[in-house]
């Protein structure tokens, strides 16, 4: 697996040990805490309107799931917006349609800041029981598997930029649509869901200004999602540039679950930043279930 090492996570305090947290869910609480305190010194002392990104589990199989947002925030020493606040159980596609939807809110709202975020773990016996059954898990029975990973990220979202932002990057559209062929489904998998998904974009916020030089993927190994990328690859190839760099973490830290998409537009963020990968970039993720999503990045001014 590739887990965040132990001396690297959030040790709780005593108080949420009696929490009624799965040990799935408390892997989450002591992989999101450390990360959301670190961004929340932007904050500037307000209080944190958080999206986030959180696995594709069900209430019933997790109850604990609804209080996660607060449990997170208070363990961060975070002051919640609770009311404005919101949790996307999507699974790996999650923080981008949660991005989606801050984009949405902050153009009707340009003064408000939110953070959006994700994140996940495979480090539960069940889980991994259930994906070994099913022959996903990269190994000596499967060559069409991923490699189960864990992480944490999250980003804040202002519609004005303040003088003390180091990244000069503006999120330029994000879109997202429901596939019925996805894996789990009874459809046809035709991957044309990340497809549809940057045709979404492009119809909402035109083309970008130059073709996308680079793309942050969130293949995880397996034929499935390349299957995803080469349709919408084809498809909207008028868009993408000849030399295009094509960026997947997850041959690196493995499958991240619902961190995917907030950790692949970080890094957007910051290659973007730091003048290390071209722009525009273009972000995308797909869920296991139907939620395909998709960002473009690109530098102010460019």
């Amino acid at each position: 697996m590739g887990l965040v090492p132990e001396n690297a996570l959030e040790q709780p305090s005593p108080e949420f040990d009696a929490l009624p947290l799965s040990s799935r869910g408390r892997r989450m609480l002591r992989l999101g805490a450390p990360a959301l305190r670190a961004l929340a010194k932007r904050l500037d002392g307000q209080p944190c309107t958080l999206y986030l990104g959180l696995p594709d589990i069900s209430v019933e199989d997790a109850p604990w799931m609804p209080d996660f947002p607060a449990w997170l925030a208070e363990q961060a020493g975070v002051t919640l917006d609770a009311h404005a606040s919101r949790a996307y159980a999507y699974g790996r596609a999650a923080a981008l349609f949660a991005l989606q939807g801050a984009l949405n809110a902050i153009t009707q709202d340009p003064a408000q800041q939110i953070v959006v975020g994700g994140v996940d773990s495979f480090l539960d016996l069940a889980l991994l029981a259930r994906l070994s059954e099913e022959r996903r898990i990269l190994g000596p029975n499967s060559m069409d598997g991923f490699l189960p990973g864990e992480g944490a990220a999250f980003l804040i979202l202002r519609g004005t930029p303040r003088a003390a932002d180091t990244a000069s990057v503006a999120l330029c559209g994000a879109a997202s649509v429901a596939d019925p062929g996805h894996r789990y489904g009874t459809e046809p998998a035709r991957g044309e869901g990340l497809s549809d998904a940057i045709e979404a974009m492009r119809r909402e916020y035109g083309d970008p200004r130059q073709p996308i030089a680079t793309t942050f993927a969130g293949i995880n190994g397996e034929s499935f999602d390349a299957k995803l990328w080469g349709v919408a690859n084809v498809r909207h190839s008028t868009v993408f540039a000849p030399a295009l760099n094509v960026e997947h973490p997850a041959d690196c830290i493995g499958d991240t679950g619902a961190a995917c998409g907030a950790i692949l537009a970080s890094l957007a963020v910051h290659t973007l930043a730091k003048s290390q990968r071209p722009g525009p970039a273009l972000v995308w993720a797909a869920s296991d279930r139907e939620t395909r999503a998709c960002a473009l990045f690109d530098r102010e001014g460019a």
